[in-house]
């Protein structure tokens, strides 16, 4: 199973970025002694009723300001400044954008403020759907401004919106590189490129700065959905709850459930009844739901007495065992009762014989019983040697949570 398969949950989870940057308002100040004064009189009461936010009564004004004629080059000047602005209030930015475009190519408009207007024609455009102009104010502003990371996000963005992935990867990188901490925007929107154009290497490493910087439960939520979603084997199921249980990201009721479920028939029983029970004192369980979960708590309770009632023998039982199969059995009760100081020990043991069916699955059972003492160093070596590349996938995740 490919990364970028695993991760497409996780990624689409996050929704499209917002633009984060400010729209410049325009001033609706008016240097009255240039105006006329038919002009000037209507575009007062549009002033008045801009401050208290009646658009439609400003637009009214305005209207009623750009009926005069005739008028001087400044008067359109002032009209279209407070136009274009109700527009922005109103919603209407391809047509504020439009406005702010003429704006800019008349002589009236102050050299000083033409690198701010760029940039809010950069973002109009955005807002409008019109992502090609919206890239070309974006880097005609950079060109006088190049450290103004929110225009930067804006350019990714509006390459993303436009499908054109190895550019807004391309946009994505260099923010990535401008900085010690890359924004959370960028690596969401890195990371959903980089899958589109189906790029493995893009999408891994970009996954792991999203949880390297933002290891929070909600984005640990995310991506190990996405995972589970996708994962049929056993034990990858186990390790990916347990990685679940220990980010805090296991908050459902079904997740509860099922977890409880595969450790029980993986012969985890112990544990099993312990994660059932943590739902239980949660109260994540409603309906039929409780219902499932009493009858799921019933089943692994006879599981773990019997698991319970081995607990005593089992330091006899690993002095004596012969084969790897034996040693690894002794392992996972230990694992299971939470002993994970002697789960450890007995893991050692049986992956040294070299005969075991599936060592992977011992590697990966001892990577969690050290992460879990907090022995992360040794916990790495454990997940490091694991060779199933579907394994592999899960031991990455395990590996970022133990670095």
């Amino acid at each position: 199973m490919s990364k970028a398969k695993l991760v497409l949950g996780a990624a689409l989870a996050f929704g499209v970025v917002g633009v984060s940057a400010g729209l410049l308002a325009p001033s609706v100040a008016i240097a009255e002694q240039k105006v006329s004064v038919a002009v000037g009189k209507s575009l007062k009461t549009a002033q008045e009723a801009i401050q208290k936010k009646k658009w439609d009564q400003a637009l009214q004004a305005i209207k009623a300001a750009d009926a005069v004629s005739p008028k001087s080059t400044f008067d359109q000047y002032k009209i279209n400044e407070l136009l274009w602005y109700v527009y922005l209030q109103q919603g209407r930015n391809a047509d504020a954008a439009r406005l702010l475009e003429q704006q800019m190519a008349s002589p009236e408009m102050p050299a000083g403020e033409k690198v701010q207007r760029t940039k809010t024609l950069a973002q109009l455009n955005f807002r409008a759907g019109s992502y090609g102009k919206a890239v070309q104010y974006a880097n005609q502003y950079l060109k006088s401004a190049p450290g103004d990371q929110d225009v930067q996000l804006l350019v990714a963005q509006a390459y993303y919106q436009q499908k054109d992935y190895k550019n807004a990867i391309a946009a994505a990188d260099r923010l990535i590189k401008a900085g010690a901490k890359p924004s959370e925007d960028v690596l969401q929107l890195k990371l959903r490129s980089a899958y589109e154009i189906g790029d493995k290497e893009a999408t891994a490493g970009t996954l792991d700065l999203l949880l390297k910087y933002y290891p929070t439960p909600d984005t640990w939520a995310r991506v190990l959905d996405s995972y589970i979603a996708q994962t049929k084997h056993d034990s990858e199921l186990m390790s990916l709850y347990r990685l679940s249980e220990d980010v805090g990201a296991l908050n459902k009721a079904r997740q509860y459930t099922d977890m409880s479920q595969a450790l029980v028939v993986g012969g985890f029983a112990i544990e099993g009844q312990k994660i059932i029970e943590k739902g239980l004192a949660a109260g994540v369980f409603q309906g039929e739901e409780l219902a499932r979960a009493q009858r799921t708590l019933e089943s692994a309770k006879r599981r773990a007495d019997a698991e319970r009632a081995e607990l005593p023998k089992a330091a006899a039982r690993l002095a004596a065992a012969r084969t790897g199969e034996d040693m690894y059995a002794v392992g996972k009760l230990y694992f299971s009762a939470g002993d994970y100081g002697n789960a450890a020990d007995a893991l050692r043991k049986a992956i040294a014989k070299n005969s075991l069916s599936d060592a992977d699955d011992a590697d990966m059972l001892l990577g969690i019983a050290l992460a879990r003492q907090g022995k992360n160093a040794e916990a790495a070596k454990a997940f490091q040697v694991i060779k199933d590349p579907k394994m592999m996938e899960v031991a990455k995740l395990w590996l970022i949570k133990a670095r």
